[in-house]
């Protein structure tokens, strides 16, 4: 028996409620509807409490809960009449990503819904994430007039401006480091994978979304 896997890990964004329960309605559409309440979870970290369900209309009874969660764990089994589970959607939100695996028998399923989720969460980036894109030109761009105004000011022999200077430049250095490292970490990957019992290692239909 085959299966297909498609897994990701995309762009961070918080979620409203209407926002939480609108996605919800996407990864369980097409499951059929389970007596085993297991089979659907979501949960979420907060500082001093977790809080896990089976439904989400319990889950949004918790009044812990903020206006917007980024922080999330939704996952989802479907079964076969043979109670074998045949398809699943695993969704973690941290501050810095969100990891996506759909699974399922059936490649055109897979992609459909993976498509779904996706371009759903695909709206709900946030504003900033346009910063990412473009801040490793900007920091080259600054780093120029800075380095210039470091030598400019070692031969006008300005000690204090030197100094003050160069530590904006290591203070920039490596803030932009911190950055670039978290959005190469980051950056969107996309995997589709075939399982197949009879072979020994998982084949790679296709790698990288961007």
């Amino acid at each position: 028996m085959q299966e297909y896997t498609k897994s990701a890990s995309i762009h961070p964004c918080r979620l409203q409620r209407n926002a939480l329960l609108r996605l919800i309605e996407i990864v369980k559409e097409n499951f059929p509807i389970s007596d085993r309440k297991q089979d659907f979870e979501v949960s979420t970290n907060l500082p001093n409490i977790r809080i896990r369900e089976n439904s989400i209309e319990d889950f949004l009874k918790h009044d812990e809960l903020p206006d917007k969660l980024n922080r999330l764990s939704i996952n989802i089994v479907g079964r076969s009449e043979k109670r074998e589970i045949n398809k699943s959607v695993y969704i973690t939100f941290s501050n810095y990503d969100i990891d996506l695996n759909v699974n399922g028998l059936e490649e055109t399923w897979v992609l459909g819904k993976y498509a779904q989720i996706t371009n759903f969460l695909r709206e709900k980036k946030p504003w900033f994430w346009a910063i990412h894109k473009v801040f490793p030109f900007i920091a080259g761009i600054i780093l120029i007039p800075v380095l210039i105004g470091i030598v400019s000011f070692i031969k006008a022999e300005e000690i204090i401006y030197s100094i003050s200077t160069a530590l904006f430049l290591i203070a920039w250095v490596f803030a932009t480091v911190f950055i670039l490292e978290g959005h190469s970490y980051h950056t969107h990957r996309s995997y589709l994978f075939l399982k197949n019992p009879s072979l020994t290692n998982e084949i790679l239909l296709s790698l990288l979304l961007y």
